[in-house]
Parts: C-alpha cells; structure tokens; sequence
C-alpha cells in the first residue's frame, strides 16, 4: 500500500552536508523508507474504551434513575421517557428537567457527579474522578463521542495509548478540581474537561511541528470549531465551562512535556540549540503541571473562596437559553441556572400519624458563592406525592437568600 507524503522544510542551520534539506515525512511524522511506529489499521484503543465506558456508564444512569418508579401510571418528570427491556426499566427525565435526555440531577449526584461540599467534608474525593464517566445525557454523550473520535485516533496514532491517556485522565481531573473551586454550588458531569485537554494538546502539537503541517491554520481551525461547540454546550446545567477551559490548558502544558518534536522523533539530524530548547520547555512544562495541581488541591481543601475574587465567575458555568431570556418569567427559558436547580439541593422528609402531617428539612444555598447553605424545616406540608420539581419549587418560594439569576 502506497504511503502517503507531505514535504517537511527544514528552516535554521545548514546540515551535516553543508545544504539546507527537505525530508518528506509521512502522516504519522517518520521519514519515507524508515519503519512507521504506528501501523496502518492500528486500533486506538484508548478511544474505544473510553466511549465503551462512557456508554456503559450511561446506561447504568438510566437503570438508577428508574429505581422506586412504579410501572404503569403517569410517569413522574424525572422518568418521563421509559423504556421497558426484558422487566428492567430504564428512563431519562423529560426535557424540561434535563434537556440532554439523561437522568435528573439527584441521580447523577448519587452515582458521583461533582459535589464540592461531599468531596471537602465527606473525603468522597472519588467525586474527581467519576465525572469524566458520566454524561448529563443522550445528547451529552454524542457531541463528546463525536469529539473524542476525531481527536483521539489521529493523537494515539503518532504517540500511542499511554500517553493519550495521561492527557486525558489528567486534564479531566484538574478541570474538575477547577470546577469544584469555581462553582462549588453546582453539579457537574461529563469527560468534556477530558476532551478539551486533547483539544489543547493537539493545539501545542501543532504549534511545534508548525511546518510539518501543509496548512497549520486549517487544523488550529478545525480545532476552534470543536472548542467552541464545547463551550456552548457548556453553558447548559450539569455541564459547566471550568472544566473546558481549564481542562483545556493543562492538556496544552502537558503537550508540552509528553509530546515529541516529530523531527526529532524520527531520529533526523537536529541542532544543540533546538535539542536544548526542547529539553528546558519539557522541563519547565513538567514544572508547571506540578504547581497547577498543587495549587489546585491546596485551594479545593482550603476552602479557597472563588466568589471574593471573581463574583461573577459563577455565572459562566450557566446561562439560560435562549440567551437573554428572562428566568424569572415562567416558560421563557428553555432552562435556569438559579441556584434552587443548580443539582446539588437536597431535603429529608418526615411526616406525623399521616404524609399529609409532613415536615420537609431544606439545604438552601445562600446568595453568595462561598457561604454555602443553611438548613430550613417546612412543617405541615402534605408529601404524600412530593417529587423533585416540587423541592424546586419550595427552594424558590421558602429560601429567601437565593440569587435570582
């Protein structure tokens, strides 16, 4: 099978020889007639599996999500969208509730969501890691499926599966410790933070091997466009943008520090000056990834309070849409990102002689990020039928130090 060649000019010093050279290298960056590292039909197995888990995962928030739903009857806002295989039942929430047709919020909350106050105070620190397997929902799942498709193959082809795998595993992780200190109020899921590392260090790939490339610009274009798609669906609840962008720059740093220079890879004659330069930006990088997760970890347990610095912070990890509505006018939004529907409410309920003799004890978020809750008991409420939607809408009229965004 015929290779395929893309001219590589070297520009600097001369050669050996005396005269400056062209090396033609093929797709995976060796020169021709040398033995390709990475096969043709290779597998990207790190690909696979991690969409294989995601999908698995998947599935099981659609099993949990149906736990206590009695079949037959009209199907709560929660598991609105059911599905019956073989006695099991599975179901999404409505639109209303969750517009990625996934599970409702307290569902990912259960199977390891993002929860800033349960990995500080209850050591769940799991919570940093179970994220980059979840999904918000079907829609969800997609756009990163379709992302990491075109992202991942094409990276573990020239550089393998192992270090791939430390890009993405790292930036998903740091892009939710960044999350947990940014928007510690909120629930998040998804391997987005995950992906967008690779999007960063297929960006600093690019950006070394700028003349390996016959149009540079046509990929960091193509990368763009992937970004942004991850930034919009960003703004959407259960989703939120600190882990992209964070995610985003550790993948970048840590381009820095796995990836080789392709010239140098494929053993061509380099200069001291470049060799050296190399050498120190790798070493400043794995400096760097150091000092970021340090930093990270101090301010997640120290409690470091985002909100002081950057008030409005908060607010990029949520918009409503359509962009400008109003929330408070009821039906306007597609969703809101007030804090009563942010994912991590909570409420135990108990009742007297009968459910209609109930008494609701609320978590209610204050209005500033760093204060956290304070605990509020509703009495003489009738539970008998209390559904989530319901706790929202308690959390709206009984929480009075909630943010109206």
């Amino acid at each position: 099978m015929a290779e395929a060649f893309r001219p590589w000019h070297r520009t600097g010093p001369e050669n050996v020889g005396g005269q400056p050279y062209t090396v033609m290298l093929t797709e995976d960056g060796c020169p021709a007639g040398t033995a390709s590292p990475t096969p043709a039909g290779r597998i990207p197995w790190f690909t696979v599996l991690a969409i294989l888990a995601c999908v698995v995962v998947l599935l099981g928030e659609f099993f949990e999500n149906a736990r206590g739903v009695q079949p037959g009857g009209e199907p709560p806002q929660d598991c609105y969208l059911q599905l019956h295989v073989n006695g099991w039942l599975f179901c999404a929430a409505s639109i209303a509730v969750n517009p990625f047709l996934g599970p409702a919020n307290d569902t990912l909350a259960r199977m390891g969501a993002k929860e800033t106050d349960r990995i500080v105070h209850d050591g769940e620190v799991w919570r940093l890691v179970a994220p980059l397997f979840l999904h918000a929902g079907l829609v969800h799942l997609a756009v990163n499926a379709a992302a990491l498709l075109q992202l991942g193959p094409r990276l573990e082809a020239i550089y393998g599966s192992l270090r791939v795998g430390c890009i993405y595993l790292a930036s998903g992780v740091f892009g939710v410790i960044a999350s947990a200190i940014m928007a510690p109020r909120s629930i998040s899921v998804g391997a987005s933070g995950a992906i967008c590392g690779l999007m960063g260090a297929s960006l600093g790939e690019v950006i070394e091997n700028w003349n390996s490339y016959e149009c540079p610009a046509c990929r960091c274009c193509g990368l763009l466009s992937v970004c942004l798609l991850q930034l919009s669906m960003g703004t959407a609840p259960m989703v939120d943008n600190f882990q992209h962008v964070f995610g985003f720059c550790m993948g970048l740093v840590m381009s820095m520090a796995t990836f080789e220079y392709l010239p140098m890879r494929a053993r061509m004659t380099t200069s001291v000056p470049s060799k050296c330069r190399r050498h120190l930006l790798q070493t400043v990088a794995v400096s760097m990834i150091y000092l970021l997760f340090a930093a990270g970890v101090l301010a997640l347990f120290g409690e470091w309070d985002a909100h002081l610095f950057c008030p409005w912070c908060a607010k990029l990890a949520c918009i409503p849409f359509p962009w400008g509505c109003s929330s408070s006018s009821p039906g306007a939004c597609w969703w809101d990102c007030n804090p009563c529907s942010a994912g991590a409410l909570s409420a135990n309920i108990s009742w007297v002689g009968s459910k209609q003799n109930g008494s609701i004890s609320l978590r209610c978020p204050l209005n500033y990020i760093g204060n956290g809750y304070s605990d509020l008991t509703v009495q003489h409420m009738d539970v008998s039928s209390f559904q989530r939607s319901d706790l929202m809408r308690l959390c709206l009229d009984k929480c009075s130090d909630v943010a109206r965004l």
